[in-house]
């Protein structure tokens, strides 16, 4: 991490990482259990982590702090590994969020060939046409259109601050859709924490559960999916639509890489928090914690540095950046049967999730772009603050976010905050339901002091022969700074000048080989007879923010 005065760990399939499978169970009948439960049995490959000290444990120990970032991040996802599971089949949620899979097809995907556009179509500003649209000739695309669906938007699209923009993908990664680090109950993931007892008195008949704090990346979709109601799905009374008990459809297969750290808990030992759990097996040293990997994902940034007025009592955490190596099928989306209702205002999705607004120091206001997908059947109108933008059904526009954090932290801090758009049919004679969406949209950024700087008095005593290693001093950035300047002030050297490069003197600064502090030394001349020498200069180092 350039300047960032903190350990780099990357943590990377390894040769014989199995590709875990059994993640979840196939969702074929509609049964108990609850949740799709992976079998007791370990997966072969899933290597034993040794006492649960080394650095493999203080790695799961970062990713359960770096959870908190991603508290706000939506996770409607079931992990599965085999690509088990059938897409349109219905699933029941209950109130605890665990899913049970109906046995009905609550959806089908729509067909990939929409009608053409009529002549002379103009594509609103920002906006994309549907996936399979073809434009007749003399469409016109309004300034600001984005390309058609398909092409690939970077994750954390660049933001445009005074200092350093957001990651984009270098050469060889993928576009990143989504990243989510926090807790997964079987094939569920459940958010940053959860209170592990509901999980065994939901009305579920398992006294185990396999419990993942996970950190995963889901690369971005090419051909976004698309689905339409079958037959199952009937009015309801009152309005809407049913699909028999089924609240949600399994939607396509997302692909991508995962860490996971994994230990079984059972109905006797399902007090607290998951978190709270994994924090007392990981201290504890417990060998039932085992890590396994899944395609190929490399991490960056999970290793917090002490800092002075960091949030929390000292640590500080970095850009979390994740980089898919390998993807592989990985998970599936989740959507709720309301989606496919004939005057559904479906929630649209967005990408990347959460919006990654990079590196901005406090008081700079970063900015970055999200691909909004209209899942809906009606065209929309979008509002954020005061721009308006249309977006056909199954149609794509970007919207940009900004934001200026603000602290006091001499260090790289990640923060998070809310921002929200709001949806409505474009056609406000529309009948659909609801009549319009408030949208959340997580943002992250890491920030800190834009400088740090430090000013000190260095002096030789005065003498024939003073010691001139009191005038030799090293200074290092905090941890997340790089160095900016390194320089000595008001020096006074008793030369008959008073300079320190002439009669014998010698006073320089430099900045170290790493970039991340300053090195000063004054020399001089000695003698033993008559004549008093000495060095005197305040040592100035100035950092830069330079969190990666």
């Amino acid at each position: 991490m350039s300047g960032a005065g903190r350990a780099r760990r990357r943590l990377a399939a390894p040769a014989g990482a199995l590709l875990l499978g059994a993640l979840a169970s196939a969702l074929g009948c509609p049964g108990p259990p609850e949740v799709p439960v992976a079998p007791s049995g370990r997966p072969a490959g899933a290597g034993v982590l040794p006492a649960c000290k080394g650095s493999g444990c203080s790695q799961a120990g970062a990713l359960l702090a770096a959870a908190r970032a991603f508290s706000d991040v939506r996770h409607d996802y079931l992990l599965d590994t085999s690509s088990a599971m059938v897409p349109g089949r219905g699933l029941s949620r209950s109130a605890a969020g665990a899913f049970s899979p109906v046995g009905l097809a609550c959806a089908q995907p729509k067909a990939a060939t929409l009608a053409p556009a009529a002549a002379g179509a103009t594509a609103a500003a920002g906006a994309t046409a549907p996936t399979g649209a073809t434009a007749a000739t003399g469409a016109t695309a309004a300034a600001g259109a984005t390309a058609p669906t398909g092409a690939t938007v970077a994750a954390g699209a660049t933001a445009s601050v005074a200092a350093q923009g957001g990651p984009a993908p270098g050469q060889g990664e993928r576009a990143i859709d989504f990243r989510y680090v926090g807790i997964a109950v079987d094939s569920v993931l459940v958010g940053a924490d959860v209170d592990l007892p509901a999980y065994f008195s939901a009305g579920g008949t398992l006294d185990r559960r396999r419990l993942r704090l996970v950190a995963m990346a889901l690369v971005a979709d090419e051909d976004p999916q698309f689905f339409d109601p079958t037959e199952s799905v009937v009015p309801a009374p009152g309005g809407g639509c049913a699909c028999g008990r089924a609240t949600h459809f399994i939607g396509a297969v997302k692909r991508g890489a995962m860490v996971a750290y994994e230990t079984d808990v059972t109905a006797g030992e399902a007090h607290g928090t998951a978190i709270g759990l994994f924090k007392a097996r990981i201290e504890a040293g417990d060998r039932r914690v085992t890590m396994t990997s899944v395609g190929e994902l490399a991490i960056e940034g999970v290793e917090g540095a002490p800092v002075a007025g960091a949030k929390g009592g000292g640590q500080a955490f970095g850009a979390l950046r994740l980089e898919v190596k390998k993807a592989v099928p990985l998970a599936y989306a989740i959507y709720p049967v309301a989606d496919v209702c004939r005057f559904s205002l479906a929630e649209p999705e967005i990408t990347p999730l959460p919006v990654d607004l990079g590196v901005v120091p406090y008081g700079a206001t970063g900015t970055a772009q999200a691909l909004i997908t209209n899942r809906a059947q009606v065209d929309v109108r979008v509002t954020h603050g005061e721009r308006t933008v249309f977006v056909p059904a199954h149609g794509s526009a970007e919207l940009t976010f900004s934001w200026t954090p603000e602290g006091a932290t001499a260090g790289c801090e990640r923060q998070t905050r809310r921002d929200t758009f709001v949806v409505q049919p474009k056609d406000s004679a529309s009948p659909v339901v609801p009549r319009e969406r408030a949208v959340v949209v997580p943002l992250q950024v890491t920030t800190g002091m834009p400088t740090f700087s430090k000013h000190e008095p260095v002096a030789t005593e005065t003498g024939r022969s003073p010691d001139y290693g009191r005038a030799s001093v090293g200074w290092t950035c905090p941890a997340g700074y790089v160095v900016e300047q390194c320089e000595p002030q008001l020096s006074s050297c008793l030369s008959s000048t008073g300079s320190c490069n002439a009669e014998g003197y010698r006073l320089t600064a430099e900045a170290t080989a790493d970039g991340r502090g300053c090195a000063f030394r004054c020399t001089g001349p000695s003698s033993s007879i008559w004549g008093d020498h000495g060095c005197a200069y305040t040592a100035t180092m100035v950092c830069r923010l330079g969190c990666k």
